[in-house]
């Protein structure tokens, strides 16, 4: 079912058909984090679910605004000159946040964190282990993978 252009869903993120859920900007426009937030949700109940277990929703209880301290978080610019200095702050797109899930998701081992000095730090890949899947550009939340296709051999 649909309403004003966007999906329907209940308070797990289910749509009228039991089986199928959804999130994001098809269920209403918000902010990333939002959505991050909704799949989060949605995962646990169907992980619910195929356990055979009733799904029972965030039972989180919600951090009071007033215990959110500014001190412990990067001050961001509010307003931008162009949409390309906007994106560059939004979650960091773009930039490696160092969450490593590209090295725990290779399945070869191929990609480790080299160190540079002074807290700088990049992903590398081994070519010898690499063997093209994708994995790490498909779950990278910052976008840095590119894949290259390689040059035919003859």
């Amino acid at each position: 079912a649909t309403e004003g252009g966007f999906i329907v869903v209940n308070e797990i993120c289910q749509t009228t058909d039991p089986q199928i859920f959804a999130i994001g900007d098809a269920v209403k426009v918000g902010l990333l984090t939002d959505a991050i937030g909704a799949g989060r949700k949605a995962a646990q109940a169907i992980t619910d679910m195929l356990s055979g277990k009733r799904p029972r929703g965030d039972t989180r209880q919600m951090i009071d605004y007033s215990r959110v301290k500014l001190e412990y978080f990067d001050p961001r610019l509010m307003r931008f000159d162009d949409v390309k200095d906007c994106a560059g702050q939004c979650a960091s797109c773009g930039a490696c946040r160092d969450c490593g899930i590209c090295i725990t998701i290779c399945p070869q081992g191929a990609i480790s964190k080299q160190e540079n000095g002074n807290e700088d730090f990049e992903m590398v890949v081994d070519p010898d282990k690499c063997i093209g899947c994708g994995f790490c550009a498909g779950a990278c939340p910052c976008g840095i993978w590119n894949l290259v296709e390689n040059t035919p051999l003859a």
